[in-house]
């Protein structure tokens, strides 16, 4: 697989770029390649991005393989340090699209995905857009859905509610990120905070001064796997912690941190003073301290993609 190289707004040859991340569901891959072989291509061009995380199974194969037969242009790299924000921004500095959408490999895009996409940026003044999150299996937990049928529009400089958008379903221009840097490496899958890089990215763009949109036209299929019970509620669990940190970060910008505060405290006081509402806020005051504590050591920083230099 060929190394992350920097991204620069000279590679923005084409339309849009679909930059998907994985670790270690080699034997899961098959069914979401079917799914990927099946989308329609977009004017001006489209491709696909693959990010092997640090897998020690059989994904770099795999995704070698798929490439050769895809019915679009892949390009497989590899990000060494496990997390998704990190394999993320090694998506980012590889791409060539105008666009960057991004989503999961347990998610199956409708065949319209990328021309949907295309349309939303076309048709809206927007630097950031998610799309719809619907369940594939019906017997599995409403976990990371989003199957809001109705458009959102998000004002620069305002409040944005942790899963307004997900990283399941999601993309921006690439002007916005040569602006603010790519995902936080300090949150989500595979860091202490669990979650939360999605949102943190959306929201550093809003307060940046791009409005954002959820829209839904572009539609992805979740499938999970989580069944309702244990796995599921520790999965909740898990995002209680990112969205803490998420709150935390935006605490820290000065432009933002009044109204996240206040933001913060609406939501903790119309929970309640019941156990599962202060649970719930243990949880995000824990993902807030484990948030800080990388940040203010300044152990790893939000990468930088301007002029070529990442």
């Amino acid at each position: 697989m060929s190394p992350a190289r920097p991204a620069a707004a000279s590679n923005a040859t084409m339309t849009i770029s679909l930059i998907v991340c994985t670790r270690n569901r080699a034997r899961r891959l098959p069914e979401f390649f079917e799914r990927i072989a099946g989308l329609e291509h977009t004017p001006g061009g489209c491709e696909l991005v693959l990010v092997d995380n640090a897998s020690s199974d059989d994904t770099a194969e795999v995704l070698a393989a798929f490439a050769v037969r895809a019915p679009l242009p892949v390009r497989c790299v590899h990000a060494p340090v496990p997390g998704l924000g990190r394999a993320r921004n090694v998506g980012i500095a590889n791409a060539r699209g105008r666009l960057l959408a991004f989503t999961d490999d347990d998610c199956y895009p409708r065949s319209d995905y990328l021309r949907a996409f295309v349309e939303v940026f076309e048709r809206h003044r927007v630097g950031v857009a998610g799309g719809r999150i619907v369940l594939h299996d019906p017997t599995d937990a409403l976990l990371g859905m989003k199957e809001v049928a109705t458009p959102v529009e998000i004002a620069p400089h305002t409040f944005v509610p942790a899963g307004l958008v997900h990283g399941a379903n999601m993309a921006v221009r690439r002007e916005v990120v040569e602006a603010i840097g790519g995902f936080d490496p300090r949150l989500g899958v595979g860091t202490p905070c669990v979650a939360g890089e999605d949102i943190e990215f959306v929201a550093r763009a809003i307060w940046a001064g791009w409005a954002g949109r959820h829209d839904p036209g572009p539609v992805v299929a979740h499938h999970h796997g989580r069944k309702p019970g244990p796995d599921a509620e520790r999965q909740q669990r898990a995002y209680d912690y990112g969205r803490g940190a998420y709150y935390a970060r935006l605490l820290l910008d000065p432009r933002a941190r009044a109204t996240y505060a206040r933001g913060w405290y609406r939501r903790a006081r119309r929970r309640g003073l019941g156990r599962a509402a202060l649970g719930r806020l243990s949880r995000e005051l824990g993902g807030a301290a484990r948030f800080l504590i990388p940040y203010l050591a300044r152990a790893e920083r939000v990468p930088r993609f301007v002029d070529g230099i990442s």
